[in-house]
């Protein structure tokens, strides 16, 4: 599918990823994608600069975020894929989530503090390209200031589940989460079903969705052909992408859809 395929789930420095938008479509380019889609978490503020690097390299980039929802107590990730023209308004709708995200990392912040870990939110700033902060920039402002090695270090002593500054995220339901999405011109996809700790996400939200992130990095093969049955059978669009947050193991491009995936979900969002 070279030059004419697709990378669906990317981020960037706006949220949660290494690179700013820039730098991400042009390593879309490099390894000759036609399309990608930019998704950061809770934000949509990095398209513009993504669109016009788009625009100069010749590669097509499909408006997305990826929001964080609840289901039983479980944290799962819908993805929206947007008809162009309306990033704006999408963000200023989005200002509830970046909200919840700042007074988040305030009370992380407070609670590294109260474990005798100084750390302040000037210095959580710094690593964040846009308004949307949340915990790897964290993670950042602690390893510059030498409290920890890695990301991992940090997420496993301080910021995950058992962590002494662990907080947990605003969430959406399921339903709010793709209402959302529909009523700014959007598609909602259910983003790696086989990641949650809820078995039968996919199953379970069916009724709610537009779309199956069918291939993902850490899916199987078996597991992949199942969602791809399920999406048929519920005459839901198949997606994937490969998650590219600048670090770890996946690249910009190791998962690949068909364009033509692309040109149906922009044809169902405008019709949305």
């Amino acid at each position: 599918m070279t030059g004419s395929s697709a990378d669906l789930h990317i981020h960037t420095s706006y949220s949660d990823g290494l690179y700013p938008p820039a730098e991400t479509v042009r390593m879309a380019k490099d390894v000759n994608l036609k399309a990608m889609a930019i998704t950061d978490h809770d934000t949509v503020a990095g398209l513009k600069e993504g669109k016009l690097a788009g625009r100069k390299l010749g590669i097509e980039v499909i408006s997305g975020v990826e929001l964080s929802c609840e289901l039983d107590g479980n944290e799962i990730h819908m993805l929206g894929y947007f008809a162009p023209g309306n990033e704006t308004e999408l963000e200023e709708r989005l200002e509830w989530y970046q909200a919840k995200r700042e007074e988040r990392v305030f009370e992380i912040i407070d609670r590294l503090n109260q474990a005798g870990i100084i750390l302040n939110i000037a210095e959580v700033r710094r690593f964040s390209t846009g308004k949307s902060i949340g915990r790897l920039h964290v993670a950042k402002a602690l390893m510059a200031q030498g409290t920890a090695r890695s990301v991992h270090e940090v997420f496993s002593r301080f910021l995950g589940p058992d962590g002494v500054a662990y907080v947990p995220k605003a969430k959406l339901s399921i339903q709010e989460a793709v209402e959302f999405i529909h009523e700014h011109q959007g598609v909602g996809v259910l983003a790696h079903p086989g990641m949650y700790r809820i078995e039968n996400a996919a199953e379970r939200t069916l009724e709610y969705l537009d779309g199956i992130e069918v291939w993902y990095p850490e899916h199987s093969p078996s597991f992949e052909d199942h969602l791809y049955a399920l999406a048929l059978k519920n005459r839901l669009m198949p997606t994937g992408g490969s998650d590219y947050h600048g670090v770890g193991r996946n690249e910009i491009g190791c998962v690949r859809i068909p364009y033509s995936i692309v040109t149906r979900l922009l044809e169902v969002a405008v019709g949305v």
